[in-house]
């Protein structure tokens, strides 16, 4: 009798630890997870979709779908499957660094996250929600993410930190980086009625000229500085607003600067002043001494923490990166990465939800949030 009833107990068991492990391979709700973080599925879906959109501004040949390129020497969907996958891990990798500096969010920064992912998700929603993503994932996956990220980095390389920047050392790269500089221009052309771009004439090009160089002339003998330069053009052009701009920056592709007035800059030592035509307009440039910028921009922690990222920015990401392809510390729901595809955003990928970049950034698509 107690030998059936053992048979009966043990069927019983076998069938519950069946149902359960069914019941757990069905459950296509989180990406990956370990003892402290569970990602849910919507995060892989943003970081997918931030694949996605990373690999169209990548391939150089817009003759053929992205899909049909290779990127990094592999097929389109397995770069972007990887990315999102190495991206997702980053979390893991975040909360991990978190725990081993003894770092938590502050009530400011969870409120600033909040904000933020107010801010992000009301333009975000319309396109994130109909692939699954949730305003809770896109919340871990964007803004949450990259407070810690920051926070992280500050601990690192910031003051006391494992890997500490000194200010001699800060100070070196700024000087030798960075360019400051004004100017005020004028466009070789005009905009017709209908909106058509329409270039001065030769005599009207030789006037501007003229003109300008007498303002740069005007700053090299001292008569004038650039901003009494400037006004001078503001009232001989009857505009309304100050004609002079200045920046502090470095001036390489990603500045947005063109590149004949990167070059232009590059040839000018401190202080000497130019009248010069590049990019379809004539300005008035001056290259200031950086050395006299030092103290102002390293001297609050907004501005020195800018020079700070740009100086180990990039050693940073590539660390996180490299950690987030070799972490094995998380268990994958294989079953739920493989119900998402690239091709589920070919016909409507669109640039208004934020990408999670580097640091983060198909035939089944979700139809409910994760």
């Amino acid at each position: 009798m107690f030998k059936s009833l053992k048979k009966v107990v043990a069927a019983v068991l076998a069938f519950a630890m069946l149902a359960s492990a069914t019941a757990c391979k069905s459950d296509t709700s989180w990406a990956m997870k370990n003892d402290s973080l569970t990602a849910p599925i919507g995060v892989y879906i943003y970081n997918l979709y931030s694949a996605y959109q990373t690999a169209q501004s990548t391939v150089t040949d817009t003759s053929k779908p992205v899909l049909e390129q290779k990127i990094d020497g592999k097929d389109a969907e397995t770069y972007m499957k990887q990315k999102a996958l190495d991206s997702t891990k980053m979390l893991f990798v975040m909360n991990d660094k978190m725990k081993e500096l003894g770092l938590t969010l502050t009530a400011d920064e969870t409120k600033a996250i909040s904000s933020n992912t107010d801010t992000q998700w009301a333009q975000a929603s319309a396109t994130l929600e109909k692939y699954g993503v949730s305003k809770a994932s896109f919340n871990l996956a964007y803004s949450d993410y990259y407070t810690k990220y920051q926070k992280v980095f500050t601990a690192l390389y910031g003051k006391g930190g494992k890997k500490e920047v000194s200010e001699a050392e800060l100070k070196a790269y700024f000087e030798k980086n960075y360019t400051d500089f004004s100017y005020f221009l004028k466009p070789l052309y005009n905009t017709d009625t209908t909106g058509n771009t329409v270039l001065l004439k030769d005599s009207e090009k030789a006037a501007v000229k003229k003109e300008f160089d007498a303002y740069a002339a005007d700053v090299k003998a001292g008569k004038k500085t650039m901003q009494q330069a400037a006004d001078a053009y503001k009232t001989s052009s009857k505009q309304t607003n100050d004609q002079l701009q200045s920046a502090t920056e470095i001036l390489n592709a990603s500045s947005g600067y063109p590149e004949d007035f990167i070059s232009l800059l590059s040839s000018m030592k401190a202080g000497e002043v130019k009248g010069a035509e590049v990019s379809g307009v004539y300005l008035v440039v001056m290259k200031n001494d950086i050395s006299k910028k030092t103290s102002a921009q390293l001297g609050t922690e907004s501005s020195r923490s800018s020079v700070l990222a740009q100086m180990k920015g990039k050693e940073y990401s590539d660390e996180i990166d490299k950690e987030a392809a070799a972490y094995t510390n998380v268990t994958l729901n294989q079953k739920a990465l493989d119900s998402y595809k690239p091709s589920m955003f070919v016909t409507a990928a669109s640039s208004t939800a934020p990408t999670a970049s580097a640091a983060a950034s198909e035939a089944a698509p979700a139809t409910s949030s994760k």
